[in-house]
């Protein structure tokens, strides 16, 4: 086994491209988002809140791109009988809500994205639109 491997890793202006692309599908929904994206270690590298954007907002958001990050999945996957168990887990950093999505690149996950402060369908279509904003192959 190697004693190290190439990784992936977001930059700054892959951050910034993915939370421009997050506001302009909120302004086209018509509402007031938080976008979050975080890196492999699930630390917060970008965040935003939209002018008039609900309090709660953010915390939701930071939550679901580090769930997605770190659990390699779109939130909003788990069984409502783990859910407790999963925030106990992750001192609270878990969330079920959907609206959070991992950013792989090349099967390595290299960061998460979070929507939060609308509609799940409407936080799911705006962390789309940040995703999609890496042109990133399915």
């Amino acid at each position: 086994m190697p004693d190290y491997v190439h990784t992936y890793r977001l930059t700054h202006e892959a951050t910034m491209k993915m939370l421009a692309a997050g506001i302009a599908k909120a302004d086209e929904l018509g509402v007031k988002i938080a976008l979050a994206v975080c890196n492999q270690s699930c630390e917060i590298i970008g965040y935003l809140v939209m002018d008039g954007a609900k309090h709660f907002a953010g915390r939701t958001t930071t939550k679901k791109a580090k769930t997605a990050a770190s659990q390699r999945e779109a939130t909003g996957y788990a069984e409502e009988h783990r859910v407790l168990s999963m925030q106990i887990r992750m001192d609270g950093e878990f969330t079920n809500v959907r609206g959070g999505f991992p950013i792989i690149v090349e099967g390595q996950v290299i960061g998460g994205v979070g929507a939060g402060g609308a509609t799940q369908d409407q936080d799911v279509e705006v962390a789309q639109a940040a995703l999609a904003a890496l042109n990133l192959p399915r």
